[in-house]
C-alpha cells in the first residue's frame, strides 16, 4: 500500500499524457480572438481538446453586463476550467455601483450547490471598457462553510475554518495601436482548517493548511510587419493535511513560458513561431503518526517545444492553418519523450461567431497505427 502511495505521488496526472505541452500550445487564443473577447460586455468563448484517452480539456468563459441605471449595474461572469491540476466551476454574480464616469464599486457573489463553497467578496474596476481597464478584487472563499456546518455534532466530521481563505486577485488589461498587454496576478493567505472533536487531542482527526499563488501575463507589440510576443504563467501551492494517523505536505511549482514571433509576408500569407517551456517540481512528504515513518519524494519535469504556424487567408470567412508541432519531454523518473505533430485547421469567422477547428496528426513515420492523434476545438460568440 505504502509502494501505491509513493507511486501516486512520482508520477504527476499531466504524465499520462506526455504530450500535455503541445496540447496546451493548440489550447490558447490567437491574439485577434483575445482582443475580440476583450472588446465586448456579453460573450461566450470555450476552448476544448482531447488531453488523453480518459480525460478531455475544457476552458469556458461567459460574461454579460447590463446597465439597470444611471448609477446601477449588474454583470454575470462565468468561468468553468476542466484540466488536470484544476478544477474550477464559478459563476459570479456582481451588481455594482458607479461612482464616477470611469470608477465602479463591485460586489461579487458565487454560489456553489454545496453552499459551504460560496464566495463573497468587494473590488473595483478603473476603465471606460474591457480594452483598458484595471480591476481589483478581495475575496472570502467558502465564507459559507462554518454557518451551514453550525448544526452539526462536533466530531471528526465536522471540520471548520479556523482561519478563512482570503484572496487578492488583480487584472490590468490595456491596447494601444500597435500592442497589448494583460497581467493578472492572485494571492492568498494560508488558510486553517480543523475538524472539531469535543475532546481536547493533539494531533486532531483532521487538519489542513494551505495557500495558492499564481501571476499571469501575456503581450504582443507590432513592429511594422513583424510581432513579437508571448504569455508566461507561474502558480504554486502549499498543502499541509494531517487525517487521523497520517500526515501529508506538498509543495507544487509550475511555469510555462512561450514566446512567440509572427511576420506577415502579405495580406493572405502570416507564419507564426511559438516556443514553449514547461517545467513543474512537486515535493510530497508522507509521514505516519503511529510509527514515525516518513516518506519524501521529489519530482520534476522539463517539457521544450515550438510551434510553426502558417495562416492562409484567401479572402472571405475562411482562415486555413498547416503547421507541424515538435515536443521534448524530459523528468527525474528517467522517463524521456519526443513527438512530432502535423497540424491542419481552419477558422470561420461570420460576423459575431467565429469557429475554429485544428487536427493535430502523427508527425513520426511510420505511425504506430493511426494518423489522427488530438483534436482541438474553439468557439467565440459575442452578444
Amino acid at each position: 500500500m505504502i509502494v501505491f502511495i509513493i507511486c501516486l505521488f512520482v508520477y504527476a496526472p499531466e504524465d499520462s499524457n506526455s504530450q500535455y505541452l503541445l496540447d496546451i500550445q493548440l489550447a490558447h487564443y490567437f491574439p485577434s480572438w483575445e482582443a475580440c473577447f476583450d472588446s465586448t460586455r456579453g460573450g461566450v468563448r470555450t476552448s476544448q481538446g482531447c488531453l488523453d484517452l480518459l480525460n478531455w480539456y475544457i476552458n469556458l468563459d461567459t460574461k454579460y453586463e447590463v446597465n439597470l441605471s444611471k448609477i446601477l449595474g449588474l454583470r454575470y461572469r462565468n468561468k468553468y476550467l476542466g484540466d488536470y491540476g484544476d478544477h474550477i466551476s464559478n459563476h459570479y454574480f456582481e451588481p455594482y455601483f458607479r461612482l464616477r464616469k470611469n470608477l465602479r464599486l463591485y460586489l461579487t457573489i458565487a454560489p456553489h450547490y454545496y453552499k459551504g463553497e460560496d464566495e463573497i467578496g468587494t473590488g473595483f474596476f478603473l476603465g471606460e471598457n474591457y480594452l483598458n481597464y484595471l480591476e481589483t478584487f478581495i475575496i472570502v472563499e467558502d465564507f459559507d462553510r462554518n454557518f451551514s456546518l453550525k448544526d452539526m455534532d462536533p466530531g471528526p466530521e465536522k471540520i471548520l475554518y479556523k482561519q478563512h481563505p482570503i484572496k487578492v486577485n488583480s487584472i490590468y488589461n490595456t491596447y494601444w495601436k500597435t500592442g497589448h498587454l494583460n497581467v493578472q496576478w492572485e494571492l492568498m493567505n494560508r488558510y486553517h482548517l480543523q475538524s472539531t472533536e469535543p475532546w481536547d487531542v493533539e494531533p486532531r482527526a483532521y487538519t489542513e493548511k494551505g495557500l495558492n499563488r499564481c501571476f499571469y501575463t501575456r503581450f504582443w507589440q507590432d513592429i511594422k510587419k513583424l510581432r513579437i510576443g508571448g504569455i508566461f504563467d507561474f502558480e504554486q501551492s502549499e498543502l499541509l493535511k494531517t487525517d487521523t494517523l497520517c500526515s501529508f505536505e506538498e509543495n507544487i511549482l509550475e511555469i510555462i513560458a512561450e514566446p512567440m514571433i509572427s511576420y506577415r509576408l502579405n495580406e493572405k500569407w502570416i507564419p507564426t513561431l511559438y516556443l514553449s517551456y514547461n517545467y513543474k517540481s512537486e515535493d510530497d512528504s508522507v509521514h505516519y503518526l503511529d510509527t514515525g515513518q516518513d516518506s519524501v519524494v521529489h519530482y520534476q519535469r522539463d517539457t521544450y517545444a515550438y510551434l510553426i504556424d502558417v495562416a492562409f487567408h484567401p479572402g472571405g470567412n475562411f482562415i486555413w492553418h498547416l503547421g507541424m508541432q515538435r515536443q521534448f519531454y524530459y523528468n527525474n523518473t528517467g522517463r524521456e519523450f519526443r513527438e512530432r505533430r502535423l497540424l491542419l485547421g481552419f477558422e470561420y469567422r461570420y460576423k459575431n461567431a467565429w469557429l475554429y477547428f485544428v487536427e493535430a496528426m502523427e508527425g513520426d513515420f511510420p505511425t504506430q497505427k493511426w494518423l489522427h492523434n488530438h483534436t482541438y476545438v474553439q468557439l467565440l460568440l459575442t452578444f
